[in-house]
């Protein structure tokens, strides 16, 4: 029957569900925009509507040849609540560049937004076409430094390359390369990759980032109950311009083992979804997914918050020089305040402060503490068994 139908809106009183594990950063080659966007300087945004407001739209997309307007408007379609620090660099500026710690772009973001950026993606868009993988290939290498270095000075970050240039007739073994802080996404939506010719090579990091920002540290992308990425533009998966149900399956699992990040369909469930949470490190390496690596820098900075404030302090030793009672318990409590929080939240099953009472901090001026983490688990694979029984 006819009727006149009224739909109510969520969203528009811009409410946010804030938490310092979303805030990401993105890094792209643009264009500046008279009266808008300018190049090589940080911007905060905490939604898309910030991002058109500085001339950055779908036709900025289009008429530049460019994929920045997309990558926002994924990151926030995944991730409502989530906290957007952007640079965009010349088209001129080379993959390496974008990631290299000597330059002032991935650098220069991560310094500006003082530290709180926990997950950086990068895209690349230059002038022309990107095939092959070359630039790809230098920019990881680059990219774990940057992390490194990061790490070093109190920021730990997660790095996600976009995959220009992947092929999927060529796998590359990205679990060989020793980057255990950076991770490549390959996936596609189809509808963008033949939009035009200069998108034809591009990946999905944004959409990548907006999931990775709404997980908690120690949850995995992948997890089929919650992360449903279809919509926006992901209508269609694909890797390098072939849709995914076109690829082989050894082919899917030869690119999965290799590391790669992609989308995937699941038989029997609607939706797209992503393969894993794959790093460019071995399979065994303790930091060989997203979320060990998420879970770990949380644990840095929260234990490092705490701890702080002791630099320099004064530290009492019984008559044999060993630490006091009073010492050990103190810095194990303390230490023990800074996980309780995670614990509490589930994002690890246990854990354990040590303080070594037999430590000669007169002679070295060093107090050491160890902290262990009983991860939770992840599961990759559930294995059932199915059969008939006679009840006779």
């Amino acid at each position: 029957m006819n009727e006149v139908i009224i739909e109510k809106v969520n969203g528009g009183l811009g409410r946010r569900n804030p938490s310092g594990d979303m805030i990401s950063g993105l890094v792209a080659n643009g264009v500046a925009v008279v009266g808008g966007v300018q190049l090589d300087t940080t911007y905060h945004l905490k939604s898309v509507k910030d991002a058109v407001n500085l001339g950055i739209t779908e036709s900025y997309d289009t008429n530049n040849k460019v994929l920045v307007y997309e990558h926002i408007n994924e990151f926030f379609r995944l991730n409502p609540s989530g906290d957007l620090y952007i640079l965009l660099a010349s088209q001129t500026v080379t993959y390496v560049d974008l990631v290299d710690k000597l330059k002032t772009y991935a650098n220069k973001l991560l310094v500006e937004a003082e530290g709180k950026i926990k997950q950086l993606a990068v895209a690349y868009n230059p002038a022309t076409s990107v095939t092959g993988t070359t630039e790809l290939l230098a920019a990881i290498p680059k990219a774990q430094e940057l992390a490194d270095d990061s790490f070093a000075k109190h920021r730990p970050v997660q790095i996600l390359l976009e995959g220009k240039g992947y092929d999927v007739a060529s796998p590359i073994d990205f679990r060989a390369l020793n980057a255990k802080n950076v991770s490549v996404m390959v996936g596609q939506s189809l509808s963008i990759a033949n939009a035009m010719a200069e998108y034809n090579t591009y990946a999905a990091v944004g959409t990548l980032l907006g999931v990775v920002s709404r997980c908690a540290v120690n949850e995995n992308i992948a997890w089929v109950g919650r992360h449903n990425v279809y919509g926006g533009s992901i209508l269609a998966p694909g890797i390098s311009l072939t849709p995914y149900d076109s690829i082989p399956d050894g082919t899917k699992d030869t690119v999965n083992d290799k590391g790669a990040i992609f989308f995937r369909t699941h038989v029997g469930r609607a939706g797209i979804y992503f393969n894993d949470s794959h790093t460019c490190a071995i399979a065994t390496s303790d930091f060989a997914y997203i979320e060990n690596n998420r879970t770990i820098d949380k644990a840095v900075r929260a234990i490092r918050e705490v701890i702080l404030p002791r630099l320099n302090s004064t530290v009492l030793v019984d008559a044999n020089g060993k630490l006091s009672p009073e010492v050990v318990k103190s810095y194990q409590s303390l230490g023990r305040r800074a996980l309780e929080l995670m614990l509490k939240q589930e994002e690890v099953s246990a854990f354990d402060v040590f303080v070594d009472p037999n430590q000669n901090i007169i002679s070295s001026s060093e107090l050491k503490i160890e902290f262990t983490l009983t991860p939770t688990g992840t599961a990759r694979q559930i294995k059932a068994t199915v059969g008939f029984v006679n009840p006779f």
